[in-house]
């Protein structure tokens, strides 16, 4: 197995509780490759990426305020947004198979902004691992 390409998303993000969707940066990343596996990495203690159907975003980012609360922790300041980041996870690998990932059709896949930020700059490292 070796690394195939490599690429860097940058986004601009505003939170909490933005869904801000990465697939197409991923399907272009896969164009062409008969199979292999790709690797996803959001950089950063508190954002998130996860694997939900496009058509969900709204609900989802309502039950996110039920996950972790904002309120109620020891911790000032942002420690909701280390435990959300903790529990839905800063890493993906997502298989590809004649040159997709092996997504169902209604699949996508989301960076969340847990902070309260406005204009925050986060990156997301992507590897295109083939045989």
């Amino acid at each position: 197995m070796k690394v195939s390409r490599l690429k860097e998303i940058e986004l601009v993000t505003h939170g909490p509780n933005r869904l801000y969707d990465v697939t197409r940066e991923l399907e272009d990343l896969s164009t062409n490759v008969k199979e292999g596996i790709i690797v996803v990495f959001s950089r950063g203690s508190t954002g998130t990426l996860i694997r939900i159907p496009g058509n969900k975003v709204e609900e989802y980012r309502k039950q996110l305020w039920d996950l972790v609360p904002i309120v109620g922790w020891q911790h000032p300041g942002n420690a909701y947004a280390h435990l959300r980041s903790t529990l839905l996870g800063t890493f993906l690998a997502i298989p590809v198979f004649d040159g997709k990932p092996a997504l169902e059709d209604n699949l996508k896949i989301f960076f969340v902004e847990n902070q309260p930020a406005f204009n925050r700059h986060r990156k997301i490292f992507v590897a295109l691992i083939t045989p």
